[in-house]
Order: structure tokens, then C-alpha cells, then sequence
């Protein structure tokens, strides 16, 4: 029997019945995005994957998942959404066949995975008239019993399936991002899950959330073929691996060992320690500034270069003077960089390094110029 994996690839998806606005397009993925930074504390392991059956699914695995959330993300500049809006089955033009309606797209996901559909959520900036104005998460099904009652009836007319029981998956959830400036909102909750799982760390939010956003809005706009589970997660989706990944840039460039601690292990002239430390100053905010490519390459190299000194008896002077030696030529391909320059980043690669880490996978086409 097929997994669920499996089967996500293997059923076809809906229509989605006309192209959606560039503005609503971008409000689903950077909503998306907040409910990864949402959950990322207590889920184990999850995956979403963005315009894929629904805006957006979450999953509870991002190897083997055996049970989804679906959720479908409606914007509205103003009034509240009705009833009879969210079951309206427009006509297509030119034809009399009839378009699902919102709450009937919604429950074609259990229609396709029965077994492993957990939730239905209809999420949105704008509020429901039939719910209470202060719900912000909640199932259908708590409104008034007459209006539930019609609103199990509506959907039966569109899934004959479709009975009370199952439309108790069907909930409402109030979208906390604000339709015009979500971008200032998401930032704040990138922050919070920053100070959640790290603590107080001084780190560039502005590099870090730009390089997370852009990666998520490329990956919400895919529209490649998926032939595989493995596809959907590296061109749709987004893991709890690769969310930790974003966090460990955070927690390896905040680490920024203490002038005094480093000067004492060098044997320079005196002008020549002055120059470092004026460039260790420098360098700090550089460290914190997980999006310039071309940095990170130099970095790479380096750390290529101290992985190979591991179990040298050399002085810290020496380790740097020999590295500074065998890789300029390289680093000049990259980047124009004085020595000093190039010294305090060798000093900071030799104090930070640990074996498993890695600075981040780079452009190799990135040039740029840091005096």
C-alpha cells in the first residue's frame, strides 16, 4: 500500500480556478511562514509545503508523515465573511458548470486523504458574521446549531460525503498578520522565535529575515513538476531541519570570542596588533550578517584550511600567518580584503571552529568588495 507521502504526489490536485493576485500570493507564503515560526517549538519534526493541494499543508514529519493540516488563506480588504459567501458555487463563464466553493475546495483535501486529514482551516484577516467577533481559533461547528446545521447541508449539496462529523474538522483561524504591512509583522515573529529557542543574541534581524523570506516566496511560487516526496520538500516546503539551520546561523555568528583573550595568544609588533584589533572591531557586525555570499566563501576556505591544522602545535601567530600565505590568492578571486582583514577572520574561524559546523551554502558566482 502507498504511503501518505506517496499518495500526496500521486493524487491529483484540484484546479485551482483562476490565478491568485501577486499581493494575496506573497500574504499565504509569509503567513506560512509564520506558522512554522508558530509551531517550531513544540513539534518534533514537521514539514509545510506551500500551494500544494491547499495554500498551505502542514505535515507532522518530514520523512514519513502520517497525518495534515490544510489550510486555505482568503484576504479581504474590509466586511466580514457570510455563510453563504464562503459555500457560493460561482458558475465558470462561457458554461454552466459550477466552481467550488471556498469551504468545498477546503474539504476536497479529506475527500483525497481521509485517514490522515487532522484539520481543515479556513484562515483569514477578515472575521466570520456567524462566529463570535473574538474567535481566533475555532471550529465551525461552534457557531449557532441551526447555522451549523445549514452550513453541513450546503456542503452536502457539494460533497454528497460530507456529514456533521466531518465538517467538525472544518475551523476558522483569524490571521494575525496585517494585510498591507505583514512584512514588519512576520519580522517580529522571526524575533520571537530567535528569543524563544536562543535567548538574547545580538544578531543581524534584518540580513537574517530577508535571506528566510526570500527563500520561502521562491518556494511558494514553484511551479515545476514534483514527482516525488523528496521533490516537494526541496522545491515547496520547508523542514524543521532547515528552520534549525537558520538558527544555527544566529548561534555561530553571535559566538565572538574577546579581543583581550585572542591579543595575548599573538606575537606581533605593536602597530601591527593596533591594526587587528581596530579590524577585530570591524569585523563584528560583518560576522552577524548571514547574507553576504561572498564573505561566507572566504569563510569556507578558511575553515577548510584550520579542519586541516586540527592537532598542529603551531602558535596562533603561526596558524594564522601560514593560512593568511596559502589562501590570499584564492581570496582575491572572491574579494578585495586588506591582510589585517583577512588575518582577524582567520583568527576568528581558528577560535570559533568546530568540526561539524559549516558557515552556509553559498553562491559561487558572489564577488564583492570589503575594505
Amino acid at each position: 500500500m502507498a504511503t501518505f507521502a506517496e499518495r500526496l504526489i500521486s493524487v491529483p490536485q484540484r484546479e485551482t480556478g483562476g490565478e491568485t493576485g501577486y499581493e494575496r500570493y506573497d500574504y499565504q507564503a509569509l503567513w506560512g511562514l509564520a506558522l512554522v515560526f508558530e509551531h517550531h517549538g513544540s513539534m518534533s519534526d514537521y514539514a509545510i509545503a506551500f500551494e500544494f493541494h491547499d495554500d498551505v499543508v502542514m505535515l507532522n514529519s518530514s520523512t514519513n508523515p502520517t497525518k495534515a493540516r490544510f489550510y486555505q488563506v482568503k484576504t479581504k480588504g474590509k466586511g466580514q465573511w457570510t455563510l453563504n459567501g464562503l459555500t457560493l458555487r460561482s458558475k465558470r463563464k462561457k458554461s454552466q458548470e459550477k466552481l467550488p466553493s471556498y469551504l468545498g475546495r477546503l474539504f476536497s483535501n479529506y475527500i483525497s486523504f481521509p485517514d490522515e486529514t487532522e484539520q481543515l482551516n479556513f484562515v483569514s484577516n477578515a472575521t466570520c458574521d456567524f462566529l463570535k467577533s473574538n474567535e481566533t481559533n475555532c471550529e465551525f461547528a461552534s457557531c449557532d446549531p441551526a447555522v451549523f446545521q445549514k452550513f453541513v447541508a450546503k456542503l452536502k449539496e457539494e460533497h454528497p460525503e460530507a456529514d456533521a462529523a466531518k465538517a467538525k474538522l472544518i475551523r476558522y483561524v483569524r490571521a494575525d498578520l496585517s494585510l498591507h504591512d505583514s512584512s514588519a509583522h512576520l519580522q517580529g515573529k522571526l524575533h520571537n522565535l530567535v528569543a524563544q529557542q536562543i535567548g538574547a543574541v545580538e544578531y543581524n534581524p534584518d540580513t537574517l529575515y530577508k535571506s528566510i523570506v526570500e527563500e520561502c516566496r521562491t518556494r511558494s511560487k514553484h511551479t515545476g513538476k514534483i514527482t516525488s516526496f523528496g521533490d516537494l520538500l526541496k522545491h515547496k516546503g520547508i523542514t524543521r531541519a532547515e528552520v534549525e539551520g537558520w538558527l544555527d546561523q544566529v548561534r555561530h555568528r553571535q559566538r565572538f570570542p574577546d579581543w583581550g583573550v585572542v591579543s595575548a595568544q599573538l606575537e606581533v609588533p605593536g602597530m601591527e596588533g593596533a591594526e587587528l584589533a581596530r579590524e577585530w572591531i570591524g569585523y563584528r557586525p560583518l560576522v552577524l550578517d548571514a547574507g553576504n555570499e561572498a564573505l561566507n566563501r572566504v569563510r569556507d576556505l578558511i575553515r577548510r584550511e584550520v579542519s586541516n591544522k586540527i592537532g598542529s602545535t603551531e602558535t596562533l601567530t603561526q596558524l594564522v600567518n601560514g593560512i593568511h600565505l596559502k589562501i590570499t590568492s584564492e581570496v582575491n578571486d572572491i574579494m578585495a580584503l586588506k591582510p589585517s582583514r583577512l588575518k582577524v577572520m582567520i583568527i576568528y574561524e581558528v577560535h570559533t571552529y568546530e568540526p561539524s559546523g559549516e558557515v552556509q551554502t553559498t553562491d559561487p558566482k558572489s564577488k564583492d568588495t570589503t575594505k
